[in-house]
């Protein structure tokens, strides 16, 4: 078989031709080619192609955007700019954010969080001292990143509140959180370690430098790990014949239990209806709730499979189901005097 040639690089040039003239068939090729040797090209060569892809069509402008963002030039100011009073894509709102001048972002401030949120619009705005936050249009790790980002000091008894409200918060929202949890092995107790969203939390208070609250939060941990080790549902399910899934589960319903009821009264609402029923449930009630995954419960064990006297009788009723069964025995001569042989079965 010949060996097949490798086609040769068309010259850039041609290929921008190619794309900015519609009429010419060869767009796609063009477009595809540009694509795949964008990285690899000189910096002249590529401003003239992110200028080619902006003024062409919106998945080609979204494409451009992504380059942008990634390698701005002032040069892209102007038709950024005017691209974004025109269209309002979200995809180019980022680089406005990100780059354009602090006070053209002000003044768009508005428009901007309605296409891209508030959470990289602050970060952007927060870089002036001067700038409130609003606290209520963040989550508890978006508001800590961005006093992180912004370099502006979060106090030690607010971060602890943070944390732990946000303790409760998941505690007490529905199961759509546990696939974010980590799986441990059997005997193991839950720890607020195992939740990916509080784990990162604490990280950021440490990258905070509040490392008195880190050392709270950890002793408290420890206070609950302990308490969930001696209580009797960690050690009613470890004896339980349960699937690995079915464990996982049971183990998330009762670890969130024991931390809720270890937070501080003020982190609870006086009137609150918990979504988890299962917080007030035995490790055997636990395992009825409704779950996010639902998993096929293995088939439990029967004792009559188990006790030797009734053995005739159960070869009986698999002859009766089963045929391929019932051939098997008669194969083996049983079938004939069945009654004489129970009597003489080893089992």
């Amino acid at each position: 078989m010949p060996y097949q040639q490798i086609p040769r690089n068309r010259p850039i040039t041609t290929l921008i031709k190619w794309f900015n003239d519609k009429k010419s068939r060869k767009v796609t090729d063009a477009r595809k080619e540009i694509q795949k040797r964008f990285d690899y090209l000189d910096w002249k060569d590529q401003k003239r192609i992110i200028h080619a892809f902006l003024q062409s069509s919106k998945s080609d402008r979204k494409w451009a955007y992504g380059k942008i963002y990634r390698q701005w030039d002032d040069c892209y100011l102007e038709p950024v700019k005017a691209l974004w009073e025109k269209y309002h894509e979200n995809v180019c709102a980022w680089s406005v954010i990100q780059y354009f001048p602090i006070e053209y972002v002000r003044q768009n401030a508005a428009l901007l969080e309605e296409v891209n949120g508030y959470y990289h619009l602050c970060q952007r705005l927060a870089e002036e001292p001067t700038y409130q936050i609003d606290k209520s249009k963040l989550n508890a790790k978006e508001y800590l990143l961005v006093m992180l980002n912004t370099h502006r000091e979060v106090n030690a008894e607010e971060a602890k509140d943070i944390f732990f409200k946000s303790l409760h918060d998941y505690c007490t929202t529905d199961q759509e959180w546990i696939f974010r949890v980590h799986r441990k092995s059997r005997g193991v107790a839950f720890s607020i370690e195992d939740i990916d969203h509080m784990a990162s939390l604490k990280f950021i208070i440490s990258l905070l430098g509040l490392y008195d609250i880190v050392k709270f939060i950890e002793n408290w941990n420890e206070h609950v790990m302990f308490t969930m080790y001696q209580g009797e549902e960690l050690k009613g399910l470890d004896k339980e014949t349960i699937s690995d899934d079915e464990y996982h589960d049971k183990r998330i319903a009762i670890g969130l239990k024991y931390l809720y009821h270890a937070l501080d009264d003020k982190y609870k609402k006086t009137t609150e209806d918990l979504p988890f029923k299962k917080l007030n449930k035995t490790a055997e009630q636990i395992g009825k709730a409704q779950y996010w995954h639902k998993y096929e419960k293995p088939a439990p064990e029967n004792d009559e499979y188990m006790n030797s006297a009734d053995a005739p009788e159960i070869l009986d009723k698999m002859i009766t189901r089963n045929p391929a069964i019932a051939k098997l025995v008669s194969s083996f001569t049983l079938s004939d005097n069945l009654k004489t042989i129970k009597e003489d079965l080893p089992f």
